[in-house]
């Protein structure tokens, strides 16, 4: 798969899984939690780090060393709440992974604060350090 494909893949899919987190949420709040779904959702989050991961191997693109710190936490938390079934803790769990995907996926985007691309340490791009 071409480098740029798998970058625009994780990027959507990235997306795909903030719905699907907020879904999550939605549920929890009005339906009470379910388990499985929560499950499924942080199984989904944990395939798109790892083609994140991918992709950082396959770009020459910098990448700030707070997206992955911030994923990692926020597939933490999704594990975290995802077997339970107390409706508090799955909706602060899968609230803070929220609030912390939204704040990786900033950090590299271009609609991002500027403050996130110049005040962090970028990790060099694995295929720039290859050459």
């Amino acid at each position: 798969m071409h480098t740029l494909a798998i970058a625009g893949f994780h990027k959507h899919y990235g997306s795909l899984t903030l719905a699907l987190v907020l879904a999550v949420i939605v549920v929890a709040l009005v339906k009470g939690p379910k388990p499985v779904f929560q499950r499924v959702v942080a199984v989904l989050v944990d395939i798109n780090l790892v083609i994140g991961l991918i992709a950082f191997f396959q770009t020459v693109r910098p990448i700030s060393w707070f997206h992955p710190i911030l994923a990692l936490g926020a597939v933490g938390l999704l594990h975290a709440g995802a077997k339970s079934e107390d409706k508090a803790k799955v909706v602060r769990c899968f609230s803070i992974a929220l609030v912390l995907l939204a704040a990786a996926w900033a950090v590299n985007a271009s609609w991002g604060p500027e403050w996130f691309k110049t005040n962090f340490v970028k990790l060099p791009a694995a295929a720039a350090v290859a050459k």
